[in-house]
């Protein structure tokens, strides 16, 4: 029978292999700059800090019932979990964007860094699954 951290450790596996996937996709396709990315930089990028702020505030407000079964408890801190990776993952996808906009790779690997930092933040503990249940 699986641990209670099974889940939540395939599920931020899965969003931290998408961003592999996301600069792989980068690398194989051509990319011709068919517009001017240097001024769409900055809106990418107030884009990105808002998603990495929602990322590390956003857990703070999945409603929690306290002295509820261990199960909802466990659900509650999945439902806390996806919703900051999914931010997370957010922020790179902007860099993707804007790596598909022609940035070079030096503009777009911080998007890719700030995500992973992100992740590695969440990854799924128990010592993070007791706290998130007390």
């Amino acid at each position: 029978m699986a641990g209670p951290l099974t889940v939540p450790r395939v599920l931020w596996a899965a969003l931290f292999a998408s961003t592999i996937v996301y600069i792989a996709v980068l690398e194989v396709v051509s990319i011709e700059p068919q517009s001017d990315w240097q001024s769409l930089l900055p809106v990418f990028a107030l884009g990105g800090l808002m998603a990495a702020g929602g990322s590390l505030l956003a857990p703070r407000f999945v409603r929690r019932k306290p002295g509820g079964a261990p199960s909802a408890q466990q659900n509650t801190y999945v439902v806390s979990l996806i919703l900051s990776l999914a931010l997370a993952e957010s922020v790179c996808i902007l860099g993707l964007v804007v790596g598909f906009l022609g940035a070079p790779a030096m503009v777009v690997l911080p998007f890719f860094v700030v995500t992973w930092l992100l992740m590695l933040l969440r990854f799924p503990t128990q010592e993070k699954l007791d706290a998130f249940k007390a």
